[in-house]
């Protein structure tokens, strides 16, 4: 059950399942080699997370997101990250977090000097689940990257609409680095601010994209 669920997850983000395509069970089953029972179980945990609604006569599909479906997932992202950025903080000196999150950051700025959009926006993403893992939370972290993951697409298509401007990829990173310093320093109030405002930035760009752009 469980590779069912990662599949279509990172299929999502990939854009191998695109919003609105059905699942078929016996396609899924031949392409998974999974039994019948454990892809109903797979859909019905996708479901249960809002990644694939359920309708009479057609059967599960890959949710379509509105304008204010990706609204209102990204208000609870900014509460959850920022409570994420807070406990990464609070435990910085825990184990080896004082050597990954330098590590993830770096990473990062490799990335955006020398790769294509959809490389750093993978490494953005594996940036953000970075500080979740050292908040130590593994709930918040499911949650935080079922939201990450259904409104990546549409993040995507923003970023390709406004990072590539001159400048823009450079804002990025330097408010990524303003996080790392916060958390770094041990300071939970400031990272979890510097967080919730970084979203609220992504939050406005997308909103700025058109219409078709969403369901």
């Amino acid at each position: 059950m469980e590779r069912v669920v990662t599949t279509v997850r990172e299929g999502v983000k990939s854009g191998r399942y695109v919003p609105g395509q059905r699942l078929v069970e016996a396609d899924l089953m031949q392409e998974l080699g999974v039994g019948r029972n454990a892809l109903r179980e797979a859909l019905s945990r996708l479901r249960s997370d809002g990644f694939v609604p359920t309708e009479a006569h057609r059967g599960a599909s890959i949710r379509r997101l509105t304008r204010e479906d990706v609204f209102r997932l990204h208000e609870p992202r900014e509460v959850l990250e920022g409570l994420a950025c807070r406990l990464a903080a609070e435990r910085i000196d825990t184990a080896d977090h004082r050597e990954r999150l330098p590590a993830a950051l770096a990473s990062m700025h490799e990335v955006a000097r020398t790769a294509e959009l959809p490389a750093y926006m993978d490494e953005n993403i594996r940036f953000h689940r970075a500080i979740v893992e050292l908040g130590g939370h593994p709930r918040l972290e499911e949650l935080v990257d079922q939201l990450q993951i259904q409104t990546f697409r549409v993040q995507f298509r923003s970023a390709a609409a406004t990072h590539e401007r001159a400048g823009m990829r450079e804002y990025s990173v330097a408010e990524h680095q303003s996080l790392a310093e916060a958390i770094l320093e041990g300071d939970g109030v400031r990272a979890e601010d510097l967080m919730r405002r970084h979203l609220r930035h992504t939050k406005s760009d997308v909103m700025r994209l058109p219409d078709d752009s969403f369901a």
